[in-house]
């Protein structure tokens, strides 16, 4: 199976709710390292420079429910739509422009799966991330069969833990990385030159990929909501020609992303993955979060 079928099965199973299928993270550490090569290391040299102005083609919400239109049409205030258009070509353009400035940050992202989750750290300014797995899957015994629920049998399960971490450091087509098996307390690094496909998501954290899929589809501003303690923007993109949709949710002030899910158009309603993001400072403490040495008893493969 080539890498990108098994990343692309590992999209599939989430989608069909069958996490318990992942719990060889052999393939999960696969497709970890995969899915960074091609989202998180999507590097343009247009990053930091200015950007221009978000397209004019883009949708907006219906006016609030239960305005009251003025008597008097000659002295009518403005309709709605375009205070709307304004206000979404505005956070969609600050939007924009503040991806220029990820090089300055240490991004955290987190996506929540049924069986645990995922956890990012990546610095783009040197190239380097960190990705670490946990799970309540607990992992057959090397050459025992496959447990699933395909197969009728429910995985075995246990207390929340560690089960893999990967980090690696530089760009598409020369990688290299240093993977930590701590279920099976083995490690071992790897160097990939292989160039990565396009995302069938965009990456909304690179300003060049988020405006190529505004251009193909069509944004909507859901309204101002709070997500944790943050007041944020709620962003709303048909990546039609992808066949996703994709809410995004912006703080009203840094306007960097928050939160980020993306559905199947025309499939489930649940999403199929759900990010959460952290911009911190790069330093000391949060760049050591990127560093990864295997445990002194663990065997390399």
């Amino acid at each position: 199976m080539s890498a990108d079928e098994e990343f692309g099965r590992l999209v599939g199973d989430r989608l069909r709710h069958e996490v318990s299928d992942i719990h060889a993270d052999r393939e999960l550490a696969g497709a970890v390292r995969r899915r960074q090569s091609r989202r998180t290391w999507t590097i343009r040299a247009s990053i930091g420079a200015p950007l221009v102005a978000a397209a004019a083609a883009v949708a907006v919400v219906a006016a609030t429910a239960g305005s009251t239109p003025a008597r008097d049409s000659d002295t009518q205030a403005a309709p709605p739509n375009p205070l709307h258009v304004e206000n979404l070509a505005h956070v969609q353009d600050m939007t924009l422009k503040a991806l220029g400035s990820v090089n300055e940050y240490v991004i955290h992202e987190k996506n929540v799966l049924e069986s645990g989750y995922l956890e990012y750290w990546t610095d783009r300014s040197t190239h380097r991330y960190r990705a670490d797995s946990y799970s309540t899957l607990v992992q057959p015994p090397q050459g025992s069969p496959s447990k699933n629920r395909a197969g009728g049998t429910q995985p075995e399960t246990g207390p929340l833990h560690l089960t893999h971490s990967i980090a690696g450091t530089g760009t598409p087509g020369d990688m290299h990385y240093v993977s930590v098996d701590f279920e099976r307390k083995t490690w071992h690094t790897d160097h990939d030159t292989s160039q990565p496909p396009p995302l069938e998501v965009p990456d909304i954290l690179d300003a060049n990929a988020l405006k190529q899929a505004i251009d193909e589809g069509r944004m909507e501003l859901i309204g101002t909501e709070t997500v944790g303690d943050r007041e944020t923007h709620h962003l709303r993109l048909f990546a039609t020609q992808r066949g996703y949709q994709i809410d995004l949710w912006v703080d009203s002030t840094s306007y960097l992303p928050v939160r980020e899910t993306s559905t199947v158009i025309d499939g489930p309603a649940k999403p199929v993955m759900t990010s959460d993001y952290d911009w911190l400072p790069r330093n000391d403490e949060n760049l050591a979060k990127l560093e990864l040495s295997p445990p002194p008893d663990f065997v390399k493969e």
